[in-house]
């Protein structure tokens, strides 16, 4: 028989060899730990500390309760009657409670506050912009620098006036916190002219923030971390390679 025909016989990988691998990955597992921790630099000013939130459901996880009785499925809630002396005054709302009881809040004029994201798309008489009140946003900052999880990307669509939108100045994006505006305007649960769903038609606003480009700049010690790491990456993947080869 030839000899290339015999199958190896694989023999069992010592136990000790098995705890010594296994003592090594947790040792640089630990280590990876230990220098990623190592790297988090704080903001120049501390911590922020988390703001308390006493608007009713400004945390996420805090459940909105709806005024009066929702309706039923297919069917409209009686609204203000244009006569009603409610009908005119300006109510404080934020994106939860909006999103949440779309039909206590229908036609009502509502201040909301946000900060502009994403893009200004120009309209005939104005501009659609995303106001986003969520707490990274407008309490916290981005996430890297703090450690609250709370809350996720909420926000609204506003129609705008033309004269509010030259003021706009920075909308925020990857590296950039965009301008807070604070809007005064009726809200629709579906707005009759363009169809859209749970968007405020500002009648005014001011900015009442202005943003600024982000502050990133890259840190001695993390470069020098990049510059060991790499050429010890090279090394790992060179000497398993080799290891490969010779078996």
């Amino acid at each position: 028989m030839n000899r290339l025909d015999t199958p190896e016989r694989l023999l069992p990988v010592p136990r000790r060899r098995v705890l010594a691998a296994t003592v090594v990955a947790a040792a640089v597992l630990a280590g990876m730990v230990a220098l990623t921790e190592s790297l988090r630099h704080p903001l120049p000013g501390g911590e922020p500390t988390v703001p308390e939130l006493a608007a009713p459901g400004a945390d996420p996880r805090t459940e909105v309760v709806c005024d009066g009785p929702l309706p039923r499925e297919g069917q409209q809630r009686a609204g203000l009657a244009e006569n009603d002396p409610g009908v005119d005054e300006v109510l404080d709302v934020i994106s939860n409670q909006l999103y949440d009881c779309p039909q206590t809040w229908d036609g009502r004029l509502v201040r909301y506050r946000g900060e502009v994201v994403g893009a200004v798309l120009q309209r005939e008489g104005g501009a659609w912009v995303h106001l986003n009140d969520d707490v990274y946003g407008d309490a916290l900052g981005p996430l890297p620098s703090h450690r609250d999880f709370r809350g996720g990307n909420a926000g609204v669509g506003v129609f705008i006036p033309a004269e509010l939108v030259g003021v706009i100045t920075h909308v925020g994006g990857p590296d950039t916190e965009g301008d807070v505006l604070e809007v005064v305007g009726r809200f629709h649960r579906v707005d009759s002219r363009s169809a859209e769903v749970a968007v405020i038609r500002a009648d005014s606003g001011s900015v009442v923030a202005t943003g600024q480009p982000f502050a990133d700049p890259v840190l001695p010690d993390r470069r020098l971390a990049a510059l060991l790491l790499t050429p010890l990456a090279l090394a790992i993947v060179v000497g398993e390679r080799v290891h490969a080869r010779r078996r």
